[in-house]
């Protein structure tokens, strides 16, 4: 019995080595094309709006695949998904080295395949929750998550940059780049360990398969909303989503003089970057020293007390505070993902990450024409102030309401019956809670 614990561990391991090594590649690739992409259209067609709906495509074509590659992911087995998904992508990427290196880009084959590879990203992230999930054991999951978010912050850090640098070779050497890290992937996830579990028969069969299909997508969204501690969770991250895409903007505004000297921006995005990678190494150690609600109280006063700065004026000053309110976005994020991990059942795992992840970035996309507004009417240091005072809201919430402060500490526990044994036998705890 001993052995094959031991064994069984190991297997787990491996499986989630294999799977963070095969995406710590490919997500960089990505980053490094989300860039190299519209550069390449602009250089084709040098105009700015061509390149700009590239970029428009791929966050359009993310939202609309966000809950049918939850549902696509909660039905089908979960790993065969992400090794399509693979060789769809590096399909999409070798066709974009054939046409830059024959001259035949255009707008339209540039767009299309930003949002097909935006579509098949998001089945693929679907699918990688559920068959983590299953790869690691619980006492685990906080390492994983946190291992994760350092990987994503590698990738968003260096990624661009690279993408930059190996234009300057030749467009389609990107591109190849991209193509070989999927082709990578896909050889290192066949080798992971994934036993397909089918899924309960859907609710609402007597209803018309409209209607079903409606039911079964907005699943996730019922579960989020009978939580009350995660809704409060998702709510304040969707705000700090918001206000992180305003700060980054208004710093940018602000260290580059209103445009005069656009290389003091480059350094913002360098420092967002930077304090990313700092937080996800870091939030592990936190999230095992400090309960939930010690988290966000300290999370909300630093950006409550840093954001200000950030439009003071001095460069130093200001990319120093970007890197430090950065620096605590992965604790919180993990807080939320942390409990959906633990907490969901195994069949619904997809559609609950979709509703949580559209939840949390449904007003993202307002940050930056909100900062704009404020900029242009009051300066910078006044945006600065009415942009983070919404904060104090989720303060007052959790001094005002001791229900609401047990809920939020009381965190994520496996959630019992049926649905907690959706799961093989090897994914159970293997050492006592108290380890973890």
């Amino acid at each position: 019995m001993i052995s094959r614990g031991f064994l069984n561990r190991s297997r787990i391991s491996r499986s989630y080595t294999l799977i963070w090594v095969s995406q710590a590649m490919s997500d960089m690739a990505s980053e490094m094309t989300s860039l190299a992409l519209p550069l390449a259209v602009l250089a084709s067609t040098r105009s700015p709006v061509d390149a700009a709906l590239v970029a428009t495509a791929v966050g359009v074509a993310q939202l609309v695949a966000k809950l049918p590659s939850g549902l696509i992911a909660d039905t089908v087995n979960r790993k065969s998904l992400m090794l399509l998904c693979d060789a769809g992508r590096a399909v999409i990427a070798l066709l974009l080295v054939l046409t830059l290196a024959t001259g035949q880009l255009t707008t339209l084959f540039a767009v299309a395949a930003a949002a097909a590879t935006a579509v098949v990203s998001t089945l693929f992230s679907s699918a990688e929750a559920g068959v983590l999930r299953q790869s690691v054991p619980v006492e685990r999951r906080r390492e994983a998550i946190t291992r994760t978010i350092v990987r994503t912050n590698i990738a968003i850090a260096v990624g661009p940059p690279l993408g930059g640098l190996l234009l300057t070779l030749g467009a389609p050497i990107a591109f190849l780049v991209d193509a070989v890290s999927y082709l990578l992937s896909l050889a290192l996830l066949s080798q992971v360990v994934y036993q397909h579990l089918p899924r309960p028969a859907p609710a609402g069969n007597g209803a018309g398969p409209v209607r079903r299909t409606a039911t079964e997508l907005t699943r996730g969204f019922g579960w989020v909303a009978r939580r009350r501690s995660l809704l409060f969770l998702v709510g304040v991250v969707a705000y700090i989503n918001l206000l992180g895409r305003a700060v980054e903007l208004l710093a940018a505004i602000d260290a580059s003089d209103v445009g005069r000297h656009p290389v003091s921006a480059g350094w913002v995005l360098t420092a967002a970057g930077c304090g990313g990678i700092a937080g996800g190494v870091c939030t592990g150690w936190i999230l095992r020293r400090f309960r939930p609600v010690t988290v966000l109280l300290g999370v909300t006063a630093v950006w409550l007390s840093i954001t200000p700065l950030v439009a003071l004026g001095p460069t130093l000053l200001t990319v120093t505070a970007v890197g430090v309110i950065v620096f605590f976005l992965p604790p919180i994020g993990s807080l939320v993902f942390l409990q959906v991990s633990l907490d969901s059942p195994a069949h619904l795992q997809g559609r609950i990450s979709a509703a949580v992840i559209l939840l949390a970035g449904s007003i993202a996309w307002a940050g930056p024409g909100i900062t704009g507004f404020l900029i242009s009417g009051t300066g910078g240091p006044t945006a600065s102030v009415v942009l983070v005072a919404p904060l104090l809201l989720p303060l007052a919430a959790l001094a005002a309401s001791p229900r609401l402060r047990a809920a939020v500490n009381a965190g994520p526990a496996p959630a019992p019956g049926p649905a907690a044994t959706q799961e093989p036998a090897q994914v159970a705890p293997a050492a006592p809670a108290a380890q973890s």
